[in-house]
């Protein structure tokens, strides 16, 4: 199957025929003819129908996503912060903070 480079991205479906009617196997939405080579080779023998993609289709597949972050940056934000808080302590009780800033507690 060639589809028209200005014609991309389309959507691929694959359908089953059994028994007279069409049985959705697969859909894929694609951007090159590399993609659309390779949707035909996975489902030969199959009924493939391509379509226009439109913005809903865009959107769905190349939608937001939200990148995870690695858990390790949370452990070292909550070790910070446990740091500074034991060297504020630590600090006061000695009374090193009042005499470098002139603190009257």
């Amino acid at each position: 199957m060639y589809i028209k480079s200005e014609d991309l991205p389309v959507m691929l479906q694959a359908f089953e025929l059994h028994n007279g009617a069409e049985i959705f196997v697969a859909e894929q939405l694609v951007h090159s003819q590399a993609e659309v080579d390779n949707f035909t080779a996975a489902y030969a023998g199959k009924i493939i129908k391509a379509s226009k993609e439109t913005g809903v289709l865009r959107d769905r597949a190349h939608g937001n996503v939200t990148k995870k972050r690695n858990p390790v940056v949370g452990f070292i934000m909550i070790t910070l912060v446990v740091v500074l808080l034991a060297l504020i302590i630590y600090g006061f009780s000695t009374g090193w903070i009042q005499e470098k800033f002139n603190l009257n507690i």
